[in-house]
């Protein structure tokens, strides 16, 4: 009985920890820290989350960083606010800090086709990762 309670209580602790619910806390950052500096500790997570409608054609784009100080977690990510057909919504990416040091994240909102055309929004948040 002590040993399945035990196996139990690894289990759940191991679920919790891949969910990233044991780990330090998240930043989340949007367009109200877009201009300005952030600090995180190595291992601290950044999830930055900016309007936007990818059926118009638009999108946001990673355009610089330091992937040595900070990391990219999978690819940017689309929710709808909802489910009307042509309806905006969040796009969000994820990053992890790796080692200390300083970099920019630099995003643009343009169509990735339209290459003599300036973007249509830009976004960059100076990240010092102590």
């Amino acid at each position: 009985m002590k040993l399945r309670l035990v196996i139990c209580v690894a289990a759940f602790v191991f679920l919790l920890s891949a969910c990233g619910l044991t780990g330090g806390k998240v930043i989340k950052a949007n367009e109200d820290l877009n201009g300005q500096s952030i600090e995180l500790e190595a291992g601290q997570k950044l999830q930055i989350s900016l309007a936007g409608n990818p059926t118009t054609g638009f999108n946001w784009e990673l355009l610089e960083h330091d992937p040595t100080v900070l990391k990219q977690v999978g690819d940017m990510e689309y929710k709808a606010d909802s489910r009307l057909m042509g309806s905006g919504g969040v796009m969000t990416f994820k990053f992890i800090a790796l080692a200390s040091g300083s970099t920019t994240i630099q995003l643009i909102y343009h169509r990735s086709w339209e290459t003599d055309v300036p973007p249509a929004n830009t976004y960059e948040l100076g990240i010092t990762v102590k």
